[in-house]
């Protein structure tokens, strides 16, 4: 069986692994099983740091090596086969389970698979078996208690009609046998979406034959309404079934808004303490534009406690959480005209509890995910090309997509009403979501620093 050394060899340096910078005190395998007819084995890996914390991460291992073999056709063949055939194998500690979601066995054959973008808090496949195509993730930092993403997925599999995501197949979990509290989600196994490539990837490319204005404006303009009408739809299917618990729309009070506002404040001073503490490492440049943001914080932390005071009728539901343009599919061959749209990763924000990611909320903050996603992908092809930014280009982007949502969304229970409210309301969002992205750079991507210190620095109505 792999050894916690082996792992430790190469985990800490993992994109996906989430205490990047924190000092650690050991590694340790919590639970392992080898996988049938196979070199490899599938581990539950526990990391104690020095303050005391502990974090669990699921690993795929080569039992000779340690090294990672998630993307191995030994691994992923095995975990496809499992999930769908609700499968089973056993732990010291607790059981690996399948649950399939539908009736759908994989074909035998070969199994070839191809690693599906490299920037993300878990490891995605395509795997091919024979001639069927699956979407895995194996979701990398195990938190116990009901998953998202697959809580979402079977929603949409078995309770919406709402075609835009790729269908849940199944899933895999790990089962402890301390009690239903301590289990986890590990892994799903969705349709794989062919002839798609990211909203991210489809834009970038677009905006690289001369920008907003250049020779593709026509198709972004439609790619971006077609990411607007799908975002309502997918809020109006949410919200389609008051019966079910977990899913009924609820109204939002005013204690509930004052204590959203206390934790996005809260969130605010735990973040420029973080930056704070992460200046010495920086490069002059980011590090004084840093000190500005820092220098700036009680104006930022004051438009996010107007949340307390901002009068919203409208009801909260269950949102995506993490919506970015790298969380959306988009057909490939759209020309001119309403591409199609699909919405994966429905897991929430990386960093938020389960509890957060599952909680009601308002709309907008898929709205303003989007929005901010829209300046990402703006300073990125500025970063890349000749093409210059202009925040003229960010509104309008943002307009069209906010023109087509609105399509859908006017009129619903769980948009605001008043035009004035819901702007306020997404300015809120799109503030808050711009102090999560500097959070995040600081740890994992210190070269995106600037984007979000852009937006906190702005005035002007791409952030407020």
């Amino acid at each position: 069986m792999t050894r916690a050394s082996q792992i430790a060899a190469w985990l800490p340096h993992a994109r996906w692994f989430a205490d990047k910078g924190v000092a650690l005190d050991g590694i340790v395998v919590y639970d392992a099983v080898s996988l049938p007819n196979t070199d490899t084995a599938l581990a539950l890996v526990d990391v104690h740091t020095a303050t005391g914390d502990r974090s669990r991460y699921a690993a795929a291992t080569d039992r000779s090596s340690g090294a990672d073999a998630a993307a191995t056709p030994a691994f992923a063949g095995w975990l496809v086969r499992t999930a769908l055939a609700g499968g089973v194998a056993h732990g010291q500690q607790g059981s690996f389970i399948g649950h399939p979601t539908a009736t759908l066995s994989p074909p035998p054959g070969p199994v070839t698979v191809t690693p599906l973008g490299g920037d993300a808090s878990n490891t995605s496949l395509l795997v091919n078996i024979a001639d069927q195509a699956y979407a895995v993730k194996l979701l990398r930092r195990c938190h116990p208690g009901i998953q998202p993403e697959v809580e979402l997925g079977e929603f949409f599999a078995k309770q919406a009609s709402w075609p835009s995501t790729p269908r849940l197949y199944g899933w895999l979990e790990y089962a402890s046998s301390s009690g239903p509290s301590a289990s986890t989600a590990i892994a799903t196994v969705h349709a794989f979406a062919a002839g798609c490539t990211s909203g991210w990837d489809r834009l970038v490319a677009l905006l690289g034959q001369g920008g907003l204005a250049g020779s593709a404006r026509t198709t972004i303009l439609n790619i971006v309404a077609a990411l607007g009408r799908t975002t309502g739809e997918m809020h109006r299917a949410l919200g389609s079934r008051p019966e079910l618990p977990e899913f009924a729309p609820v109204s939002g009070t005013p204690a509930e808004r004052q204590a959203m506002a206390a934790r996005m404040v809260e969130h605010a001073r735990n973040v420029f303490a973080l930056a704070a503490a992460r200046l010495p490492r920086l490069p002059p440049a980011i590090g004084e534009r840093l000190i500005a943001a820092i220098d700036n914080r009680d104006r930022i932390i004051g438009q996010l406690q107007g949340l307390a005071t901002l009068d919203v009728t409208a009801r909260h539901i269950r949102v995506h959480g993490d919506y970015h343009l790298g969380q959306v599919l988009v057909d490939s061959l759209g020309h001119d005209t309403a591409p199609r749209v699909l919405v994966i990763d429905f897991e929430g924000e990386p960093g938020r509890s389960l509890a957060e990611r599952r909680a009601k909320t308002t709309a907008c903050k898929d709205v303003a995910g989007m929005c901010r996603s829209f300046d990402y992908l703006l300073r990125h092809v500025a970063r890349t090309t000749a093409d210059v930014y202009r925040a003229e280009n960010l509104c309008e982007l943002e307009d069209c997509y906010l023109d087509a949502y609105r399509t859908i969304a006017t009129g619903q229970p769980w948009w605001p009403a008043d035009p004035a409210t819901a702007d306020a309301l997404l300015a809120i969002y799109k503030l808050d979501k711009a102090v999560y992205e500097l959070a995040y750079e600081l740890q994992n991507r210190p070269d995106w620093i600037a984007v979000p210190l852009e937006a906190l620095a702005s005035r002007e109505r791409p952030l407020a």
